[in-house]
């Protein structure tokens, strides 16, 4: 029961494990659910599920931790008032977890628009650990085709992507441009990118398919499409534009 009607963007779920003083979750709580812009949209996807018209939203990555969990929910509006939230939290006790379990974090970012010159980057994390999905917004400040873009992932620190792919709509396993749909591990939530304005949040899952890395990860991906001269004419199908980018990556 939000006032503001993007409260999905105004929100901002943070999770801390075992004391840490940084979350390991950062994100509003729209986009950590796969929807962007802070709209309200339906998702039937594996790790996360929203029904009740956007509003129930359900979430079901594992989450261990070895001490302490603390899971927060803000309202960053300095013009809308929150006039309830209701939440249930499940977990289970045991008596330990291995020194290595590998603890649950996902990170929103936001390039508006985004850089020209460079890709956009999704995360640039250190450490060990596994890769596990994506979720990417666009808000098209140019009409027509904007996926041209590949993805990259530069794992333990190479120079050149191990994993380079073949174009946006590729590596959310759609294909032809985008058009709205749900999968277990991949969808389309809103797909309609043809004019000026509009709004596209897709995901990607990699639950049967995680990108492990030892000591680091960088993943990007490009921002490339259709452009047009001043008198509307198309100049290439495959050249940068500085749309809005705002993404989550979950990794453990």
């Amino acid at each position: 029961a939000a006032d503001d009607p993007q409260y999905g963007r105004s929100l901002t779920l943070r999770m801390y494990w075992d004391g840490n003083e940084d979350p390991a979750v950062e994100s509003p709580i729209g986009d950590f659910f796969a929807v962007g812009h802070g709209q309200l949209r339906y998702v039937n996807s594996l790790p996360v599920a929203v029904t009740s018209d956007g509003r129930a939203q359900n979430c079901y990555w594992p989450m261990p931790f070895h001490k302490s969990a603390r899971i927060t929910l803000t309202n960053d509006s300095k013009q809308y008032r929150v006039g309830c939230a209701f939440w249930y939290v499940d977990y289970e006790e045991v008596n330990g977890l291995p020194p290595e379990t590998a603890l649950f974090h996902a990170q929103y970012r936001q390039e508006y628009p985004a850089k020209m010159g460079q890709d956009y980057l999704i995360l640039d994390a250190q450490g060990r650990g596994h890769y596990v999905g994506t979720v990417l917004s666009v808000r098209t400040r140019t009409a027509s085709w904007f996926g041209e873009g590949d993805d990259r992932f530069f794992i333990d620190g190479a120079q050149e992507p191990q994993l380079r792919g073949t174009g946006t709509e590729d590596y959310f396993c759609d294909a032809w441009g985008f058009r709205e749909f749900d999968r277990p591990f991949y969808g389309v939530v809103m797909g309609k990118w043809e004019d000026v304005g509009a709004y596209i949040s897709v995901y990607r899952w990699h639950i049967n398919d995680p990108v492990h890395f030892a000591k680091s990860l960088k993943v990007t991906i490009e921002h490339k499409g259709v452009m047009f001269d001043d008198q509307g004419k198309v100049i290439s199908g495959f050249m940068e534009r500085p749309d809005l980018f705002s993404s989550v990556a979950y990794w453990y």
